[in-house]
């Protein structure tokens, strides 16, 4: 069965199907040098592969090999090419259940080391959370949709997005809805929380329920921000009369807001949130600094992990979702940003935003110090793509037109 599915892994679009199901443990120990050559050559060809090709790439490379070694798998190689190849379903279901045992075998023994005294229950909770769920659901809890013409028109109207704050946005973009994920970046400040705190108190003044979540700045400086934004005043004037507006803000817009200190937190301990208090709204500012669980090679693959998480994170709770990121030192100086320039991951995290928000500014002193110009480099509510001007109001927390 072994040389089956390694036969069957010879074929460029299965493997790509079923690499993630697929552990060194499956096969023998005079078989991982041939299960790493396909690999490798999979990775770096993206092509088909025939037991002559692989032959060849297993001496390739392994220049140092003996040629004991290179004997070995030669034969093997003749081995698998007389194999019959099994059907595409028949080894996916296969290798499905072989990966079931592998987990399962895996969770008992983290189990007895927990019993044992050797491992913590936070170990045994972090290992199940790597278990890919795909793999453990059944087809038949999928959700088909029906046709409706009507409901599905409705759905889809612009009616149902939420305006933005900033007219110049508005005007261009007919706002977005539940289930998007939009994300804000731009140089340190620039005007991030800025944007993000603006668009919340405008969401506020919807009457919508908004939660935010601020690692990065402190959460009562940001829900000063906030209130200044929402009531369109600086930190002096809402000094001068602190009792009334207290009671303004408290009347108006507290009940639908959730500031909250994220520092430390998770990914995951925000769904739970989410679950918990359905809101309307939710900003992660900033959303590269929560944890996430697995185990990552690279800082890349973490942050695509985190962002694919925020935006499954809307549509499954049926939300609007904000992140806010750093802009990488390329943005320096510069007014015209576009995704590429987001810190940390050029793709993984683009691919996963309906709308990308960049902003850019001068490195000037005094009034043109305000100055920044807003850039939508993705945009799949309505395609339009472009850059245009506002003015930071960083004490009342505002952008002007």
């Amino acid at each position: 069965m072994e040389k089956q599915l390694l036969k069957k892994l010879l074929n460029h679009e299965f493997y790509v199907n079923n690499k993630h199901r697929v552990m060194d443990d499956y096969f023998p120990s005079i078989l991982n040098p041939l299960w790493k050559t396909i690999q490798e050559a999979h990775k770096k060809y993206e092509t088909n592969l025939t037991p002559t090709w692989v032959n060849q790439l297993f001496k390739d490379f392994n220049p140092q090999a003996s040629g004991a070694a290179k004997a070995n798998i030669s034969s093997l190689l003749d081995d698998i090419g007389h194999e019959e190849t099994p059907p595409d379903d028949l080894a996916a279901d296969v290798l499905t259940e072989m990966y079931k045992k592998e987990k399962a075998r895996q969770a008992a023994a983290t189990a007895i080391a927990v019993i044992n005294g050797e491992k913590s229950m936070g170990e045994l909770i972090d290992f199940l959370d790597t278990f890919d769920r795909v793999d453990f659901t059944e087809d038949d809890n999928f959700e088909e949709i029906e046709f409706d013409i009507n409901n599905i028109l409705e759905f889809n109207s612009l009616d149902n997005l939420f305006p933005f704050r900033l007219s110049s946005m508005q005007e261009r973009i007919p706002g977005a809805g539940r289930g998007h994920f939009i994300v804000v970046f731009a140089r340190p400040e620039a005007g991030k929380t800025a944007l993000a705190v603006y668009q919340a108190a405008g969401y506020l003044q919807q009457g919508l329920k908004v939660a935010y979540f601020a690692n990065e700045e402190s959460a009562k400086r940001v829900y000063l921000r906030l209130m200044c934004s929402a009531l369109e005043k600086t930190e002096a004037e809402i000094r001068v009369d602190v009792e009334g507006t207290k009671k303004k803000f408290k009347d108006t817009y507290a009940k639908n807001l959730a500031m909250i200190d994220g520092v430390g937190m998770g990914i995951e301990q925000i769904e739970n949130w989410v679950i918990k208090n359905k809101p309307d709204v939710v900003f992660i500012d900033q959303l590269d600094k929560l944890s996430v669980k697995g185990a990552f090679n690279r800082g890349d693959e973490r942050l695509g992990r985190l962002y694919t998480m925020a935006r499954e994170m809307a549509k499954r709770h049926d939300l609007l979702m904000y992140g806010v990121t750093q802009c990488s030192a390329e943005g320096e100086g510069k007014t015209k940003l576009d995704y590429s320039m987001m810190a940390g991951s050029k793709t993984d995290k683009a691919a996963e935003a309906d709308l990308i928000v960049g902003i850019g500014k001068r490195p000037q002193i005094g009034e043109e110090e305000m100055h920044r110009t807003i850039g939508i480099s993705k945009n799949k509510i309505n395609g339009w793509h472009g850059y245009f001007g506002s003015i930071l109001d960083k004490y009342r927390g505002m952008y002007i037109e």
